[in-house]
């Protein structure tokens, strides 16, 4: 009986895969992608593909609320070696390849290049990154010994393993007393190059020794990294002392060694130069912490790697929590592999800081999503990001109205998006509070079909502080979400729907929350007091982009990545002064023709042609032209039937333009005086032109409007 359980149990695991792959129009399986990256699975790449880097080094527990966060547990490993559900339940495998790396010991000293002595590490620091990596206890390598062999037994992988790579620490050439490492009583000196070769392969001999002492069963090494992230050429002996590690590396085996080089590194694409086997660039678009970076960023950086034959390298850090701004920056990287080609084209690594995977699946909301996205990704299976929104209120040109214990205003210091946000200057009184209303500050009062409430909260202090934000129906009944708010920084609060309507969520800071009607909202306070929950008064905080976000929508073009397409009869620009959401719409300036159109045509302007499971399609459109305006959509299925629609656009607003996939599916509520409409197959679109004629129902021409967020979603 449990053995046939357990068949049952393994069929429904692998049934559930296959779902998780199909739940947005994903194939099971993708292609690999033609592209000049340093190929997976290459055999002089030691047959990696997807490299994850494991943070084992120093980190003080005492900013970490005591805890040692890179000791590595069982459990920690658990959601890498397999891709779990939210149950903790194994699927299917993930990560198979692992990078052990730290960047500082506990006695004050680096393993990176330092031009102080006092911190450049020596033996004792490099021996205690030994021994923490190689510990007896269920840690480290042990621990993902041990998951990888539960992965192995319960998804019937008798022959999986785990590929590991380990860094190699940088010896500084200023160090006079490494210590002794060849027994004969006298301290190297790393002065020399002779000194640094002597040191450096000592350590390689203990990793090798270490490593085939403690016979793991279900772990390979496969080589080692040089953890320095750039070549400082000037320093014939750092030149040299690389290429001798790589020639001494080799003579001990069959073992691969290999560089990650940050973005700007000198001399970062002549890697092979250098003797390394392979080389994966750091785009560092997610760190970036001065708001100097955009999507273009991934692209540069996907090209610079494919000129120069390296990898790339997918990052992030507990930011993504923070910050939906962060959110985005993510998916920028999931997004370029799909664009660019090297999600299945290309040597990975993933960059997480300390154990940034784990704590995806520890935030069941926020952080699980995510955590699929990047299964689906590391499958070679990604195809888009199915969180859409829809905006209730920019921020950028109109604030709400002040009240006489706050002052609101538009401030162009801050913003999330777009080129301003909403300053709320909170003064010193017991309730101090700006109020958003329907029908004046937001337009849709149903939210009932939407999974969040979010809105963007620029905290300038140097410490931390709160906001209140409470959302109320025509009733009068509310909502009170207590939100912290990192110091410095923008922090997304982000309130479930159900919460909403259960009267769950709220805080002890704040009582008084009671379920709340989501399909009539009147209204939405923000907040604060002269407490002790709160910053003291007064002070200021900045708000923007307050939306709804549906989590199983379809973005078919943000207008962050992909263009429209267009004939001689208009002409299409990026803009970033006129945008709905994010950082880019595009502007489209239609001629004096007889039809002037754009267009999304699959697969170079949407990917995912399956409409099936969305209730409606939907795009944003400013109207600048001073007059309501028409513009006529024109979808087109894979038999090349179509369906035409002419809608409205309000002057001087973003309009949302929706068209349910139940009529497109049907024919019907089409405009016949258009053109010919027939039912379209829904699982097979192809083409969605925006088009104006020169005829009564269209302003004259040349006339121009704005395009943003064209997704699929649910009816609003």
């Amino acid at each position: 009986m449990k053995g046939q359980l357990a068949v049952t149990g393994k069929s429904l695991c692998l049934l559930m895969v296959a779902l998780l792959m199909l739940s947005t129009g994903v194939p099971a399986m993708s292609p690999k992608a033609e592209a000049a990256y340093f190929p997976p699975d290459s055999p002089s790449g030691g047959e990696l593909k997807d490299l994850v880097l494991i943070y084992s080094g120093y980190y003080n527990p005492a900013n970490y609320g005591g805890e040692d966060i890179s000791a590595w547990p069982r459990e920690q490993f658990k959601p890498y070696t397999a891709f779990l559900d939210k149950q903790g339940n194994r699927l299917d495998t993930f990560f198979q390849e692992f990078l052990f790396l730290g960047l500082n010991s506990p006695y004050g000293h680096s393993f990176h290049r330092e031009t102080d002595v006092a911190k450049a590490g020596v033996k004792q620091d490099w021996e205690w990154f030994l021994d923490r990596i190689f510990t007896s206890e269920m840690l480290q390598l042990n621990a993902l010994n041990e998951e990888t062999k539960q992965t192995a037994q319960e998804l019937d992988r008798p022959n999986l393993k785990s590929k590991v790579v380990i860094m190699i620490p940088f010896a500084n050439e200023i160090v006079t007393q490494f210590g002794d490492v060849d027994g004969d009583g006298v301290s190297e000196n790393l002065t020399t190059l002779a000194g640094r070769n002597k040191v450096t392969r000592w350590y390689i001999d203990q990793v090798i020794q270490r490593f085939n002492e403690n016979d793991y069963s279900h772990l390979e090494l496969s080589g080692f990294y040089w953890l320095k992230e750039d070549m400082d050429t000037t320093k014939p002996d750092e030149v040299q002392l690389v290429k001798d590690t790589a020639d001494y590396i080799h003579s001990r085996g069959s073992y691969i060694f290999c560089w990650i080089p940050w973005s700007r590194a000198y001399a970062a694409t002549q890697w092979a130069s250098f003797k390394f086997d392979f080389a994966i660039l750091q785009p560092n678009h997610f760190m970036n912490r001065d708001n100097t970076t955009t999507p273009e960023t991934i692209k540069n950086s996907a090209q610079k790697s494919s000129q120069a034959g390296m990898g790339v390298e997918i990052e992030f850090d507990g930011q993504i929590f923070r910050s939906d701004k962060y959110r985005e920056r993510f998916y920028d990287y999931l997004n370029g592999g799909a664009e660019y080609g090297f999600m299945n084209g290309s040597i990975l690594a993933y960059y997480q800081d300390a154990r940034g995977i784990y704590e995806l699946t520890r935030n069941q909301d926020a952080g699980y999503p995510i955590y699929e996205d990047l299964y689906r990704f590391v499958k070679g299976a990604y195809r888009g990001d199915t969180q859409v929104a829809t905006t209730l209120n920019t921020l950028d040109s109109s604030p709400f109205a002040s009240s006489p214990g706050a002052a609101a205003s538009i401030a162009t210091d801050q913003a999330v998006q777009g080129k301003a946000s909403m300053k709320a200057d909170f003064g010193y009184y017991a309730n101090s509070l700006v109020t958003g209303e329907f029908g004046k500050d937001f337009f849709l009062k149903d939210w009932s079909r939407f999974d969040s409430f979010r809105i963007d909260v620029f905290n300038p202090a140097a410490e931390a502080g709160a906001v209140t934000i409470i959302i109320g129906d025509e009733d009068g009944k509310q909502h009170y979400r207590y939100a912290s708010l990192y110091k410095n920084s923008w922090n997304t609060v982000r309130i479930r729907i159900a919460d909403l309507a259960a009267g769950t969520g709220g805080a002890p800071e704040e009582p008084g929350t009671v379920p709340i009607d989501v399909s009539r909202i009147a209204y939405i306070k923000l907040v604060q007091r002269n407490n002790s929950h709160y910053l003291a008064l007064p002070n200021t905080y900045y708000f923007d982009y307050m939306r709804l976000v549906q989590e199983d929508g379809i973005r078919l073009n943000d207008l962050e990545w992909l263009a429209f397409g267009g004939n001689n009869s208009v002409a299409l620009s990026k803009v970033k002064d006129t945008v709905r959401e994010q950082n880019t719409a595009i502007r489209i300036d239609y001629g004096a023709y007889n039809v002037s159109q754009a267009w999304l045509e699959a697969p170079a302007h949407f990917k995912i042609q399956d409409w099936s499971g969305q209730q409606s399609f939907k795009a944003d459109i400013y109207n600048p032209n001073g007059a309501v305006m028409n513009i006529g959509l024109k979808f087109t299925d894979s038999s090349n039937q179509t369906y035409y629609k002419r809608v409205a656009l309000q002057p001087g607003r973003w309009n949302t333009v929706q068209v349910p996939v139940a009529d497109l599916a049907s024919g019907a509520n089409a405009t016949a005086e258009e053109g010919t409409s027939t039912a379209l197959n829904v699982h097979s679109l192809k083409r969605v032109d925006f088009y104006q004629r020169n005829n009564s129902h269209f302003l004259p021409m040349p006339n121009y409007l704005y395009i943003d967020n064209v997704r699929l979603g649910v009816q609003e």
